[in-house]
């Protein structure tokens, strides 16, 4: 028992001496670390002190190389003035030992700075005729009379070249290229002449990696076989083929080793896109409850281009399941062709509806408008109290929208979205009425600091010929309330009534309307970047003809600025009613 615990002291001992040792390494490297010189720079600028320390380099650890380091200060530190444009400098360096650590003291008279007396810049060859070029090099001229800066210089002879080379003078060569200073007079003149010669053209596109018919390759490329080579030409058509959805990875280069008569082929190596892809996503809103989604999308049926994306989504007020069939149009990135299969429930008001729709489209891109012409068929059974209806429609019909938006998708600072439509039909088209059916829908935001403005707008009509609705199908009449529309009051909860018999008695139905008018407008304040208050107000109603009866809401909420979008939680109360309703709305998504 003695030589175990003699044996463990011993252990103890050796345990604690290697700590005191590991210690006093460590404390010896952090005064080993400590710097052995001090550099001190009187008489100079910020930029010129920056210039300086960045010529002279970092102060060396270990002593043997201070010598070397002091002795080359005056040099270093006379090259870093004169590339600033001061030629004519004084500098004085000495080293105080008696200091620790050693300081280096740099004391400098700048003196004045050497000036620009010209920029001489001359471009022979196609350039000579390119207005874009010419325009290049007068801005470039306009550093005359400015100090030089010698770095700067260096920029200006690899602007010229890259604007060059990026815009199809790939042959061009330097003729001269010199920097002039006289020390006597601080002036001095630059010469630039770049011999450009011929201008360079796109060559043939060649595609690799896909299968997609070369035809359809070639509708996606903005690029014209003949027109002037232009680095920003290749970026494009990268980007164009990537926002097609088709491909995975794309590649674009320029075959520079295979050029013919000054035409330049382009290579573009392609991945497709996986064949399938699926989402599946769980969710929760005050007006439709939970709900559960799967979407299956196949970016490219064909080699054709065409795509298909069907969508289910379960809830206990607004099941639905959806196809779309989309078929590329002439400019596949601006243009398409539609086929649009539904089938969804729904509840407006007191009225529980399915509908089968379908519809052919045309919807194409242009100054920032999307614009849809479409053909719908709308098939729709409703019921009321155990009363069965059903109508049928082909609707032609326009869709017209844009989207600006600044900012962030999840939390934009400033947007404007407008969209509207119009339909119409006739019994001479196999409808079961007459109608001209035109809605719109705006909202509008602003940021400004910690303070927010969204301003939302509604508004609809129907004209059938009579003053009634019940022959129309509920989802072309309009309702009101609420989360997108008047909170406070239930989901399709507003809009004129009817007189119903049912088994309890004569009781007021909510059947809808044949106009619509909603506004409402919601101030925001950013208790930190990720979460917000909000306090707001609604107001309107669906409505017939002489007979607007507008209800008002007001509210306040807190949002979560989450990754995907915006997540609203907000009590309202309905202040226009003589028994308040009040309602908790829960929502979530992107607000443009």
């Amino acid at each position: 028992m003695q030589i175990f615990s003699f044996n463990r002291q011993l252990v103890s001992n050796l345990m604690l001496y290697w700590c005191l040792f590991f210690c006093l390494y460590i404390i010896s490297l952090s005064v080993s670390a400590q710097a052995l010189l001090e550099v001190k720079i009187e008489g100079a600028d910020d930029q010129q002190q920056q210039n300086i320390l960045a010529h002279l380099g970092p102060v060396p650890e270990a002593s043997a190389q201070l010598n070397s380091y002091i002795a080359k200060a005056r040099d270093k530190t006379q090259k870093a003035l004169v590339a600033l444009g001061y030629n004519n400098a004084n500098i004085n360096t000495k080293v105080q030992r008696e200091l620790t650590p050693l300081r280096l003291l740099i004391q400098i008279e700048s003196g004045p700075a050497t000036h620009i007396r010209q920029m001489n810049i001359e471009v022979p060859g196609d350039a000579s005729q390119d207005k874009d070029f010419q325009a290049f090099i007068q801005s470039m001229q306009t550093h005359k009379g400015q100090v030089l800066n010698h770095g700067r210089y260096e920029a200006w002879k690899s602007e010229l070249q890259n604007y060059a080379r990026s815009h199809g003078y790939l042959s061009g060569k330097w003729q001269q290229h010199e920097l002039k200073v006289n020390s006597e007079t601080q002036q001095a003149d630059v010469y630039l002449a770049y011999d450009s010669g011929i201008r360079h053209k796109l060559g043939e596109v060649n595609f690799q990696g896909s299968d997609m018919t070369p035809e359809l390759l070639s509708r996606l490329s903005p690029l014209t076989s003949g027109e002037y080579y232009q680095s920003s030409h290749l970026s494009a058509l990268e980007s164009a083929l990537r926002r097609s959805g088709y491909f995975a990875d794309v590649l674009v280069t320029p075959d520079l080793n295979a050029i013919e008569d000054y035409h330049v082929p382009v290579n573009v190596a392609l991945t497709d896109a996986p064949g399938h892809s699926f989402k599946v996503g769980l969710g929760y809103v005050t007006d439709t409850g939970p709900r559960a989604q799967i979407n299956w999308r196949t970016p490219r049926v064909n080699r054709y281009g065409h795509s298909q994306e069907t969508t289910l989504r379960y809830s206990t007020v607004n099941p639905y399941a959806s196809f779309l069939y989309q078929i590329p149009g002439d400019d596949p990135l601006t243009h398409s062709y539609q086929l649009k299969l539904g089938l969804e429930q729904n509840d407006f008001g007191d009225l529980s509806s399915t509908q089968k729709h379908a519809a052919v489209v045309s919807q194409s891109t242009a100054h920032k408008w999307i614009w849809a012409a479409q053909l719908r068929w709308l098939d729709e059974k409703w019921s009321l109290d155990g009363l069965d209806f059903q109508a049928g429609y082909l609707l032609p019909g326009l869709t017209l929208s844009r989207t600006r938006r600044q900012g962030p998708i999840r939390d934009p600072e400033e947007g404007f979205l407008q969209n509207y439509q119009i339909e119409a039909t006739d019994k001479l088209l196999g409808s079961d009425g007459r109608l001209l059916r035109v809605s719109a829908f705006w909202k509008w935001l602003h940021r400004f600091g910690n303070h927010r403005l969204v301003l939302k707008g509604q508004a609809g009509i129907n004209i059938t010929g009579i003053d009634t609705v019940e022959d129309l199908a509920p989802s072309l009449r309009f309702f009101a309330g609420g989360d997108q529309s008047i909170r406070g009051f239930d989901y399709n909860s507003l809009g004129p009534t009817a007189e119903v018999q049912t088994s309890e008695g004569l009781q007021t139905k909510v059947v809808g309307g044949k106009m619509l008018a909603v506004g409402s407008a919601e101030y925001q304040y950013y208790l930190t970047p990720d979460w917000r208050m909000a306090i707001f107000t609604d107001a309107g109603n669906a409505f017939n003809r002489n007979n607007f009866n507008p209800v008002q809401s007001v509210g306040a909420g807190v949002h979560w600025l989450s990754p995907v979008g915006a997540v609203r939680l907000e009590l309202a109360y309905g202040v226009s009613e003589d028994d308040p309703p009040w309602r908790v709305h829960i929502s979530m998504g992107a607000e443009l």
